[in-house]
């Protein structure tokens, strides 16, 4: 069975309601297992026994939130060369722009070589350092991400 990997890190719980609505989107696809965690407890196993990959984040300081650049900096180098052409992309809970998180995002991706398959999920909530509650048609947005990228595994488009 395919699989795929949602990793996400929260803090306030905009990211997290994101990720959420992701979950449900792809567990709403039969024939692939959807593996969701919280960045700090997602490791170099779990990338590498996935066959695409949904990262989620808030961005922070401009770029992309802390914890999940630590997994990618835990998973980079014990991963690099074995995900060669994997499916992924991002949702994203920003303050303003979001660019600084996407443009690090697609950083550690194009140095993976991953595969970007959907252009993702940009939510300008106006704050990151405070509980929001995300919209419904950014949620909506969320699980059509989620579901899109489950069908493009069961029908083996990536």
């Amino acid at each position: 069975m395919r699989r795929l990997l949602i990793v996400w890190h929260t803090q306030f719980g905009g990211t997290g309601q994101m990720a959420a609505a992701a979950l449900a989107g792809a567990r709403s696809v039969e024939g692939v297992e959807t593996v969701a965690l919280r960045a700090h407890h997602a490791g170099p196993a779990d990338l590498l026994d996935a066959d695409a990959l949904l990262l989620g984040c808030s961005e922070n300081f401009g770029g992309m939130a802390g914890m999940l650049k630590d997994f990618l900096e835990r998973s980079y180098y014990p991963c690099e060369g074995k995900v060669d052409g994997r499916a992924w992309s991002h949702f994203v809970c920003c303050g303003n722009d979001g660019a600084g998180a996407i443009r690090g995002l697609e950083r550690v991706a194009t140095g993976l070589r991953l595969r970007r398959v959907h252009p993702g999920v940009l939510w300008r909530g106006g704050r990151t350092d405070a509980a929001q509650v995300v919209p419904a048609d950014v949620l909506a947005q969320c699980r059509e991400l989620g579901a899109t990228m489950a069908a493009g595994l069961a029908e083996r488009l990536w």
